[in-house]
């Protein structure tokens, strides 16, 4: 069995213009960063505000497109919820692995198959989090892949402050596949860590604990909801006008 406990970043169930985080109903880590982040990204959309370069026009079909990919999110996070819901009690995982031990699964799959979605929801939301960025913003290079060089050239003073939350060693080994897990025999049991390298010399440069590792999944994944929070603000109060 897993032996962490961590709070969900779940999405809202509505639509990605819910408040889906609130620093309220945070653990004081996770309260802390958004508390880091939020100023950084205000700074940041009124730099682009007082450079021309905020969306003023939003097309109906185009909001439904952004909606419906924001939605990946929402979607993945109720299949996290589940895999989560097993983890976190002795009791479910057995009765789930009683009927699902016929078709191949066993505790260590379930773990990796956990992993490797917590993984993808890390580089799906820092995506989305580029994605929904440059939506709100116009007469720049709309390429996702570009993001970091388009903002370097545009917010070069907020981008400063931001670029390590957003382009940093841990996204990149996730997003790049520059990872893996590995499972070593502690106390007469078999148990998993996540083991990052930098690049194809594959040189691990850090190994962490599932605990850590969800740590830093968590850490990733609030920057999107902290924009995505912060949107919702700045459209009711006529920001992007």
């Amino acid at each position: 069995m897993i032996d962490w406990k961590h709070g969900s970043l779940s999405d809202s169930e509505e639509s990605w213009k819910s408040i889906i985080q609130n620093p309220e109903a945070m653990g004081p880590n996770e309260k802390a960063l958004w508390k880091k982040i939020e100023p950084i990204l205000c700074e940041l959309l009124d730099e682009l505000k007082e450079k021309g370069k905020s969306e003023i026009s939003f097309i109906p079909t185009k909001e439904e497109h952004l909606k419906n990919v924001m939605d990946n999110l929402i979607e993945i996070n109720k299949d996290r919820n589940i895999l989560d819901s097993l983890l976190d009690s002795k009791e479910n995982l057995t009765q789930f692995l009683k009927v699902a031990s016929n078709f191949g699964f066993n505790e260590s799959r379930v773990i990796s198959l956990y992993v490797q979605l917590e993984a993808y929801i890390c580089v799906l939301s820092t995506e989305c989090f580029k994605l929904l960025l440059l939506y709100h913003t116009r007469d720049v290079n709309p390429l996702v892949s570009s993001f970091s060089k388009t903002m370097e050239i545009v917010v070069p003073k907020a981008w400063k402050k931001l670029k390590s939350y957003v382009d940093n060693e841990f996204r990149n080994a996730l997003a790049h596949g520059t990872w893996t897990m590995e499972w070593k025999m502690k106390n007469k049991k078999s148990v998993p860590s996540v083991v990052l390298f930098r690049d194809a010399d594959l040189v691990p440069y850090k190994r962490l604990d599932l605990y850590n590792f969800m740590v830093e999944i968590k850490k990733q994944n609030i920057l999107c909801s902290c924009l995505k929070h912060l949107m919702l603000v700045k459209r009711k109060a006529n920001f992007f006008t």
